[in-house]
Formats: C-alpha cells, structure tokens, sequence
C-alpha cells in the first residue's frame, strides 16, 4: 500500500501506541510496581487502553450478559447501558433486562430521578447523548424510548440479521431515538463483540471515525480538512501499516519486548495486531496524548490503583 502519512508522522502514531500498550503488559502481566513508563505524559495522564476488549465497562457488559441468550434481549441491555455507560447505573436499574414492560419502565425512571436530585451524575461525559424532545429530561425520553424498543426487539434484530453489510447494520442502531452516530458504533461493537451478528462481523470489518479520531487524523495528515473517503483511506492505511511497522521498530527496546510479547492476544479479532476499531480508539488517545504533549487539553491524571 503506498504510504499517504510521513514517516515521522507514522512512527509517532505507533510508538504511542505501543507504549501505552507496554504499560498494560507491564502492570497487569507482569505485575510490576509503577512507574510502567519513562514517558512523563503517560506517566502523570490517563489513555485508554489500545484494545477496546481491555476497557473496564466492556469487560463489565459482557461478564453480565453472559447469562442472556436471547439475541434481542443482548440487544436491548446493550442500548440501555451505553446510553450511560456506567456500570454502577447499571446496577442501579437492576440491569440486564430480560422484560422491559411499563413497570420496569417507571421504576427505571424513578430511580434515575431519585439519582439526579442526589446530585449523582448518571451520564459518561464519553460522549453526547441527543436530547429528548420538548420539555422532558434526557434520561426521561430515554426510557420511554427504550420502552418502545422493548415491543419492538424481534422486528429490530430482525432488520439487524438482514443487513447486507456491516454499515447497513450501523444505519439502522442509528436510526435508533436519541442515538447519534458515535453511540450507534459504540453499540454496534460490543455486539460483534457477543457475535450477535449472523453475518460474523467482528470489530475488524466496520468502526466509524469519532470526533477525537478525525481530530487524531488530522494531526498525523497535517491536514485541516480531511473527506469521509481520505479519513477512511489512512485509517485503512494505517491499519494494514502496524504489521510491517510495529515489529521493525520495537523489536530492539530496552525492555527487550517487541509487540508479539506485548499485544492482547485474547482480543476478538485480528490478534495480535490491533483491530479496525482499535486503530479508531488509538487515534483519539493519541490525539489527547498530543494535546497534553504540546500543553493543551483536558487532563484526566493516572491513578496507581
């Protein structure tokens, strides 16, 4: 594939990407006291995790729905719970749902008012959630739509089954009330991830580029404006581009580790190198890394426990 990033550009992208990668290995394979890094950005600021698989709400989703065998049902606890993608909320509501009548419904609502008067937040700040219509609250509107969703989950996995491809499948999460298009890849993931998907489509044939990814791809391109078509074209780039570029670059560190010893190698698809989705989530990180690199940004700082 001819390259449409420079080389420093790249080498930059991918040194990120697998030290953030060696401080997980670090801590949690080797279980080494900090600091996992030399870096004193990583060292002092919080990055996600460069497999999707490894965040702690994903991994939390999928343990509880392990007991839920019913296609639509899967469907269902994973709407409601990214629309707040908080465990503890989830709780909360006494999540997962195997019904979903006026009953649960208004005791959903009840607590979650109860929550906000506390002065609770019940909203990850990850991303925005499009506002209910008129005067209701925002998580009010959300249940009387997942209310609706609940009568509706048979036609609705049905029109998932009969997608041709895996963007079709996306149009129709977002046609979903109140979900915008990040939720709709959000949600359209953690179903590859349960290989709810007739058509076994993994995390490595479909992601969309999020704010933050379009705004890491920018910095890599040097480019202010980047088309759909030229975002997907170096995301694919720089997808195929990890297996020639992470080996040749690490395979010497001090640590003596390259990426075969390092990479997540339970990760749900395209282990040991990172996923189609992955790259996408790698591009935010580094974009907040580079903020922070150059004195911007919103710092979220590292804790040790």
């Amino acid at each position: 594939m001819k390259p449409i990033l420079s080389p420093a550009s790249t080498r930059d992208f991918f040194n990120f990407i697998y030290e953030r990668q060696l401080i997980w290995y670090k801590r949690h394979v080797l279980k080494l006291p900090s600091p996992w890094t030399a870096d004193p950005i990583m060292q002092k600021y919080k990055f996600c995790n460069m497999y999707r698989e490894l965040d702690r709400c994903t991994i939390y989703l999928l343990t509880r729905l392990q007991p839920i065998k019913a296609r639509p049902w899967q469907l269902f606890n994973i709407i409601l719970f990214r629309f707040f993608n908080q465990d503890k909320i989830f709780e909360q509501l006494s999540g997962p749902f195997t019904r979903f009548e006026q009953t649960e419904a208004n005791e959903c609502k009840a607590r979650l008012d109860k929550l906000k008067k506390s002065g609770q937040t019940i909203f990850n700040n990850a991303y925005i959630i499009a506002p209910a219509p008129g005067f209701m609250s925002k998580h009010a509107g959300i249940i009387a739509n997942l209310k609706k969703i609940s009568s509706q989950l048979a036609k609705l996995t049905e029109r998932l089954d009969k997608a041709d491809a895996p963007a079709d499948a996306f149009i129709v999460l977002r046609g979903l009330p109140q979900v915008g298009p990040f939720l709709a890849g959000e949600i359209w993931t953690d179903l590859s991830y349960l290989k709810f998907f007739k058509q076994n489509w993994t995390d490595d044939d479909f992601t969309t580029v999020g704010p933050g990814a379009l705004w890491g791809l920018k910095i890599l391109s040097g480019l202010s404006r980047l088309s759909p078509v030229r975002q997907n074209e170096i995301l694919q780039y720089l997808h195929q581009a990890q297996r020639k570029i992470l080996p040749k670059i690490f395979s010497d560190v001090t640590d003596n580790l390259n990426w075969n010893d390092i990479a997540y190698r339970p990760a749900f698809s395209n282990a040991p190198w990172l996923s189609l989705t992955n790259i996408e989530g790698a591009l935010c990180e580094f974009r907040k890394y580079t903020n922070l690199k150059n004195g911007h940004g919103r710092r979220r700082y590292f804790k040790n426990n």
